[in-house]
């Protein structure tokens, strides 16, 4: 188009642009949604459009990372500490159960301990688990999780399993939901609910469980409690076992009374 003796390129100019712009907005939206995509199939499906919310947003739990600091709890074959896996799962669940409403207590969000370090170390134990137990009760939660993972002398025994203080009903049917999920999103178990004496369970004043994620005696078992996947899964699990408790949606489990 010419005007006045001189050609107009304005208007092609304008369209070409436009024309980059809108190739570079859709190519966005398609990395994007396939970004999303990746995303939903690393992240383990969870309940969070709960019908029953009413019966869970607002409650209050104490998650507790065992060991801690110059504790370091048991340790795998490949190296990697309890104290490590305990705390990663531990902040994983608080991200799932802050999401429905459920606010989370925690002992520790950090590699830290809970005694002197100039004491005797049966005290240290003693020290530990008495401040756990005082941050639970002064809390006043409706429940109480501690997190831990297992280990024995002998390399064979594998699966996650969950101790309750058997003279507390409600700790018991607790169990019974984490285990159930634990057993129905980690994959074959044949490991049950058991009762336990554990202090830091038998001086709460509130229904508690301590969940052993795996036995890092075991190669296979610890390889995979080193995979932050993994242990993403073990927290959907504990999540998910939580929100059928406290919407009275328990499944019937016998008890474990096998050892180890």
């Amino acid at each position: 188009m010419v005007s006045g003796g001189k050609r107009m390129h304005c208007g092609c100019r304008r369209l070409v642009v436009i024309s980059i712009r809108a190739q570079w907005l859709y190519l966005a939206v398609i990395l994007f949604g396939l970004g999303f995509g990746l995303w939903m199939l690393l992240e383990p499906a969870i309940w969070t459009n709960l019908p029953w919310s009413t019966l869970i947003s607002g409650k209050k739990v104490v998650i507790d990372a065992g060991h801690g600091g110059s504790d370091p709890g048991a340790k795998s074959v490949t190296g990697i500490s309890e104290k490590e896996i305990n705390l990663d799962v531990a902040l994983k669940l608080k991200k799932y159960l802050s999401r429905v409403g459920i606010y989370c207590v925690m002992t520790r969000e950090s590699d830290q301990d809970f005694f002197n370090a100039t004491i005797l170390a049966a005290s240290k134990k003693q020290r530990d688990l008495i401040y756990r137990t005082r941050i639970a009760n002064k809390s006043k939660a409706e429940l109480f999780l501690s997190i831990h993972a297992n280990s024995f002398s002998q390399s064979i025994y594998h699966g996650a399993q969950t101790f309750f203080n058997p003279h507390n009903q409600q700790s018991r049917r607790l169990a019974q939901a984490i285990q159930y999920h634990m057993i129905k999103d980690l994959g074959p178990n044949k490991r049950r609910p058991k009762p336990g004496d554990f202090r830091v369970l038998n001086d709460i004043k509130m229904p508690g469980v301590m969940i052993e994620t795996g036995f890092l005696s075991n190669p296979e078992e610890a390889t995979l409690l080193n995979d932050p996947r993994y242990r993403e899964r073990i927290a959907a699990a504990i999540y998910h076992g939580v929100i059928a408790y406290l919407s009275n949606r328990v499944p019937d489990l016998e008890e474990d009374q096998v050892k180890p």
